[in-house]
């Protein structure tokens, strides 16, 4: 499993099979354990024919947007009150 935002992230299987539907990606059939196989998306392994252009997260537009929003709120409620400690020292 290749794509960071997939659960099984990291893990590797045997491949049992890949489908290749018409206008589709597919899937791969992999062997999990205890006769168990699994259905994943072929664009989560490394079978994909190439890397996704760009880069994908878990998080939201709305999510980072509400994240950026409490950032500024921190900054508000805690001002930098640090003064240099000498004639020739930057103010951090």
């Amino acid at each position: 499993m290749t794509d960071p935002t997939h659960a099984l992230f990291g893990r590797r299987y045997q491949v049992l099979s890949i489908t290749h539907p018409l206008g589709s990606p597919g899937h791969v059939l992999v062997a999990h354990r205890d006769g168990v196989c699994l259905r994943i998306p072929v664009l989560a392994t490394n079978l994909a024919p190439s890397a996704p252009a760009l880069p994908r997260t878990k998080l939201t537009r709305a999510a980072l947007l509400d994240l950026l929003s409490l950032v500024k709120e921190c900054e508000a409620l805690c001002p930098d009150h640090r003064n240099a400690s000498g004639a020739g020292s930057p103010r951090a």
